[in-house]
């Protein structure tokens, strides 16, 4: 989600460019200059460089749709010899999955003895099983569990091309062919970022044991609004971005759920997580909100804040 920032940065930089070349043929005219003239025409150049920016920004907007804010890539996946080498308790099976329209999804099951909870797990945009799996691996270790990780259509080894009704279509492909494993048992989904909008719309309409939001939004009208408060350029969304995200899950979504954001994130303002988890209709009981301090966009799952509430999240699916 920071193709926003990246369009901003360079508009702006283009400007900067731009006005330095102009203050060089400015300062650079042969002959003496006394000092004070010189004070003289610097601020005025200054001046003119606010008046300049503050013109071309005005009358400057961004649109954002679907072909600049997903940005598939291929990548690898993930082998028992890398799980192996990491200690880690899982053993591995690849997995094709396939969508609603008969494009082939890869993505890797994580099994282990014992566990009767396993977590659908969507990454966020850039995500690959091949280049993040292992890490995933390690931080859901620890909570005694199996797992699923899915890439993304046109990320990592999956095919076709990304589109947000194609994700959302391909989660509940997803979860279909996980629920048709045998010991699948309590299918908990995990979604990041721009997964979680996938896992949001899985909860909505699949049985599932248990939802987690992580780094997640209301809507993409609420989310830029909250990344370019402070912009003076305006935005226009694609209709196919319009209303996205988990907002108008909230009605929809009736098992336990986690929200997890980070206290730093400049991605996805945590604010949006406070409003996803007023919106809910579920009760206190059911709902569970952490606002991890000192945690990002990416590192929330790093936090030892973020385990512990993932381990209330577990056993009260358990029954505990």
């Amino acid at each position: 989600m920071s193709q926003v920032h990246i369009v901003f940065h360079n508009i702006l930089s283009v400007l900067q460019k731009n006005i330095s070349a102009l203050y060089d043929v400015h300062t650079s005219v042969s002959g003496p200059v006394q000092r004070k003239n010189m004070i003289v025409s610097r601020t005025g150049i200054a001046i003119a460089q606010l008046a300049l920016i503050g013109a071309i920004l005005s009358a400057c907007s961004v649109r954002i749709q679907e072909d600049n804010l997903l940005r598939p890539m291929a990548g690898g996946t993930l082998s028992q010899e890398v799980l192996t080498i990491g200690n880690s308790p899982y053993s591995v099976a690849r997995q094709e999955i396939r969508a609603a329209d008969g494009t082939r999804l890869h993505a890797v099951h994580l099994t282990r003895p014992g566990a009767n909870v396993t977590v659908l797990y969507f990454g966020g945009n850039g995500y690959t099983v091949g280049a993040f799996g292992t890490k995933t691996a390690e931080v859901f270790a620890p909570l005694g569990v199996n797992l699923m990780i899915v890439d993304h259509r046109g990320y990592g080894q999956s095919e076709g091309q990304p589109s947000v009704a194609a994700l959302m279509s391909d989660g509940i492909a997803a979860f279909d062919h996980l629920a048709a494993l045998p010991g699948a048992g309590k299918i908990l989904v995990h979604g990041q970022s721009l997964g979680s909008f996938i896992a949001g719309h899985v909860a909505a309409h699949r049985p599932t044991a248990g939802v987690v939001l992580e780094s997640s939004v209301t809507t993409a009208e609420a989310w830029v609004k909250a990344r370019a408060k402070n912009m003076p350029v305006k935005i226009r969304l694609a209709d196919t971005l319009k209303g996205q995200g988990n907002l108008r899950n909230m009605a929809l979504i009736d098992e336990p759920m986690l929200i997890l954001a980070g206290s730093e994130d400049k991605a996805t303002p945590p604010q949006l997580s406070r409003d996803l988890y007023n919106a809910s209709h579920l009760p206190e009981g059911r709902k569970l909100l952490a606002i991890v301090e000192g945690a990002s966009h990416n590192d929330v799952l790093l936090k030892p804040e973020a385990i512990e509430a993932y381990r209330v999240l577990i056993d009260r699916i358990n029954g505990n």
